[in-house]
Parts: structure tokens; sequence; C-alpha cells
């Protein structure tokens, strides 16, 4: 839902929108010389160099913005550059999937302002972003969040997480790994839907908007099948607009 922003918000986003234009502009300049190389995102997409670079640099530059402002009094304006358009299961709990978002510890204060959902895995949170923190990794923890989602409740999880198992082969950007099947597998054990999310700047706003949906009727825990389609998604993603990826922007 879209909410009235704080004019200084506005202004410090068409800012960042003008000099992103002018960084843009100069990396494509220094490409062209020959003295930078195309960054990995442009792999497939040369021709579009501007305008990726531009989603890259605009993204940075705002991120650096938020960083700041989230920790400061004015968070609470900052929290409304968030716009959550993504029709939810009015009866169900759902586990949503993003991938390393450069937005996420705006996500995550939005979610603990708005008592939305839990975050699982990450650094060890040592603030009030605790409360809503999981780490998965007990038998203990693993029944509670079964329990939490069959009661309704949301749970955030990151889709590109890898182990050195062999139970989930994926290409993923380039590279060949193996993808852990945790949301996959704490779905089908809640009898839960799959939601995947796009987290993205654009139109001076945080847009989380809804991709596919999975269900798990029918998969048994070894599935996986949508660990493999939510990869996919993500990775077609990445490559129209890489400055969804933290990886990118940093």
């Amino acid at each position: 839902m879209s909410v009235n922003k704080p004019s200084y918000l506005l202004f410090l986003l068409t800012v960042c929108g003008f000099f992103s234009a002018l960084c843009a502009g100069l990396h494509c300049a220094v490409i062209k010389a020959g003295l930078l190389a195309d960054p990995v995102y442009l792999a497939k997409r040369p021709t579009k160099r501007f305008s990726r670079l531009r989603l890259v640099w605009h993204a940075r530059l705002v991120r650096r913005i938020v960083s700041l402002l989230v920790r400061t009094p004015l968070r609470k304006g900052v929290l409304r550059l968030v716009n959550f358009n993504v029709p939810l299961p009015g009866h169900l709990g759902c586990i949503l999937v993003t991938c390393h978002s450069p937005w996420k510890r705006l996500l995550v204060q939005w979610c603990l302002d708005k008592n939305f959902a839990l975050f699982i895995g990450g650094g060890k949170w040592n603030d009030e972003r605790e409360r809503i923190q999981r780490q998965g990794r007990s038998v203990v923890e693993l029944r509670e969040l079964i329990k939490y989602l069959q009661e309704g409740g949301r749970v955030v999880i990151k889709a590109e997480v890898f182990n050195t198992l062999n139970d989930c082969r994926v290409s993923f950007l380039g590279k060949r790994c193996n993808a852990s099947r945790f949301a996959e597998r704490l779905a089908i054990l809640a009898h839960v839907p799959i939601q995947t999310l796009v987290v993205k700047l654009s139109n001076n706003a945080i847009e989380l908007s809804a991709g596919p949906q999975f269900f798990t009727e029918g998969l048994n825990a070894k599935s996986t099948m949508i660990t493999t389609q939510v990869l996919s998604f993500f990775e077609k993603e990445i490559e129209r607009n890489p400055a969804i990826l933290s990886n990118y922007v940093r």
C-alpha cells in the first residue's frame, strides 16, 4: 500500500536520481575508454549498460541515505518508503522468499515496527531486531516455526543460501552450487505456501511486489522442485534489474 512520504525524503530521492545519472554516465565513459571492465551483471546485456548502471548507482546512493536515517529519530518517516503490494492468504501463514536485498536493514525495521514477520538466518542481531530473528537450526526452533506458521504467522527467508551438501545442485548466476532446501522443507512440514517477493527501488519507494507463489501439496520433505524454481525466478529478475541484489549495490 502506498503512503505519503516526508518531503525531505522525496527531495533526497530526487537528488540521488540526478547524481545516479551522472555516476552512470561517468562509469560508462570509463568502461568505453578501456580503463574498467564491464561489471559481471552487464555480461548478458551489454547493450543496456547505461540504464542498468543507473539502476545500480541509484540504489547505491539511496541505500546509504536510508541506512543512515533508519538509525536516527527520523526512522518512522523512512519506514514510509516501504510499499507492500503483495496479496497474502488471510487465514494461512506463509513463507516469504526474497533474494539478498540491499534494503534488508530497512525491511527488518519495517517488519519489527509492523509486527509483520520473523526473519530466518543472518548474523546475530544484538538489538531490538533480535525479537524477530530466528536461526532455524535446532529441532526445538524448527517446531516453534512450524507452529507459528500454522497459526497464521509469516517468515522471511533469503533465497540464495548455499551449502556443501549434494542434495540440490543448481546453477545460479553462472556458478554451480548446492542450494539449501530449508524454505521448501519448512513449507512442506507446516503445510503453508511459499510466496516470492521482489524488493526494488522504484517510483520513490521501496516496492515489495509478488513473484510466483508455490504450494506444497503432494511434495515430500526431500523435494527440490520449489527451491530450483525459486532460484531460477530470482536469477532472471537479477539479470533484468541487478540493483535488487545486495552484492551488486555495495
